[in-house]
């Protein structure tokens, strides 16, 4: 196949970002879109998995929120657990006046992708596979305002923007020579216990008992049992994890981290419980960092913009990265509607795209504070005074029995405040 050679708008990376840019584009009345991925379908190995209220009202205005519930389960609820008790509660169902998606919904990624290209099949947008890009250039004519994108393939299209949706590390970026840091200078990445990271897909061998449900249901492989989203950060001592850790590494970091109801040792919980299988596991090493501009004009060219990934990571704790990912995609798409709709009329002007690259730079670092803070609180147990730490423990458990308090960390966790 041959890509084709011009565009107005090439999406690059179809991921959650990706689609969500396409669709939202389509639902603006742009229809000149390209979107290409490196990947054959089905190949993402990513396992992002939760969608925020904020991200369901987006998904709302391209007509793809109802297909996310379908497949999707609802939680209400999710809880930071310390021992056998709470720590840290959000009851998403108290958010009911400021949306009517008063929870979160639970999709792995795999599906929400699935979802979306429905989507996009129904307008008609097809996704090119496999095509990797190699470089940006400009266009030869300084009157074209053009970015000639080339392919490993030897494909060249010509597009007008340019928009990277293509993961962590974009070449869209890199091509662009933007840099990418953590906003606070913590590039040697040490985030104590949660520096590194496992994640596994697992079946207990009992019913769970823990104090707030998990919201972490994935869809059953075996519809006998449920299936749960284990994910626990790695003590230093223990060094590297393995890529692809074992049940038995699993349940040892369950038994020494993990709440006691999960333990396998009857020392610990009376009623041991057992990991019955694991369905994939996998290691994350933590690191935060942001774009340093989430536009850039090429000289004599066209117009970069990144979204998702390609433009700001964090921790995944308390889901927000799928979520901001597609947030930025679909406000992307009115904006760059506008900003054709001007240009067509003479009124040249890029305050359009610098205010929006602004907004969501600065939406990302306030996403990144948020889960460096919610690892804080987590890695507190290790890094402050053991009788100081007891006492804000304590106050964080009291705190969370009041509503005002649930439904202020379901509130900022929810991404609502940026509607």
């Amino acid at each position: 196949m041959t890509l084709p050679g011009q565009t107005t708008v090439l999406i690059v990376g179809a991921g959650p970002s990706g689609m969500a840019a396409a669709l939202a584009l389509k639902t603006q009345g742009i229809n000149d879109i390209v979107i290409v991925d490196g990947l054959l379908a089905g190949e993402n190995t990513s396992r992002a998995m939760v969608i925020q209220a904020a991200t369901l009202e987006a998904l709302d205005t391209v007509g793809c929120a109802e297909e996310i519930l379908t497949v999707g389960r609802k939680a209400e609820q999710i809880g930071l657990i310390e021992g056998s008790s709470n720590l840290i509660s959000a009851d998403f169902s108290l958010l009911s006046s400021y949306t009517k998606y008063p929870f979160g919904v639970v999709l792995p990624q795999p599906s929400t992708e699935a979802a979306m290209l429905s989507k996009l099949d129904q307008f008609g947008i097809k996704v090119w596979r496999p095509f990797r890009v190699a470089s940006l250039k400009p266009s030869s004519g300084p009157e074209d305002k053009m970015v000639n994108v080339h392919f490993e393939s030897g494909d060249i299209i010509q597009a007008r923007y340019v928009i990277g949706a293509d993961g962590a590390h974009s070449v869209i970026r890199h091509e662009a020579g933007i840099a990418f840091k953590d906003p606070n200078g913590n590039e040697k990445r040490d985030y104590g216990n949660l520096s590194q990271m496992v994640f596994g897909d697992v079946a207990f061998s009992s019913p769970l008992k823990l104090p707030t449900p998990f919201i972490t249901i994935v869809e059953d492989p075996d519809p006998t049992r449920p299936v749960h989203r284990f994910v626990c950060g790695v003590p230093k001592a223990d060094g590297d994890p393995p890529h692809a850790p074992t049940t038995e590494y699993i349940q040892s970091l369950i038994d020494r981290c993990g709440p006691h109801s999960l333990s396998s040792d009857p020392a610990i919980n009376p009623q041991p419980t057992r990991i019955e299988k694991t369905y994939w596991s996998s290691r994350y090493r933590t690191r935060c960092a942001s774009a340093d501009r989430f536009l850039w004009n090429q000289p004599n060219g066209g117009t970069v913009l990144l979204i998702g990934d390609a433009a700001h990571i964090h921790s995944p704790i308390g889901g927000q990265g799928m979520s901001l990912g597609i947030r930025d995609a679909i406000s992307l798409g009115r904006v760059l509607k506008l900003r054709l709709d001007s240009a067509t009329e003479g009124a040249v002007s890029e305050e359009l795209l610098e205010e929006w690259a602004a907004g969501r730079r600065q939406r990302a670092l306030s996403v990144i504070a948020l889960t460096e803070r919610t690892m804080g609180v987590i890695t507190a147990q290790t890094t402050i005074w053991s009788p100081l730490r007891r006492l804000a423990f304590a106050f964080l458990r009291f705190a969370s029995r009041f509503k005002f308090f649930q439904r202020l960390v379901a509130y900022r966790f929810s991404g609502l405040d940026e509607i």
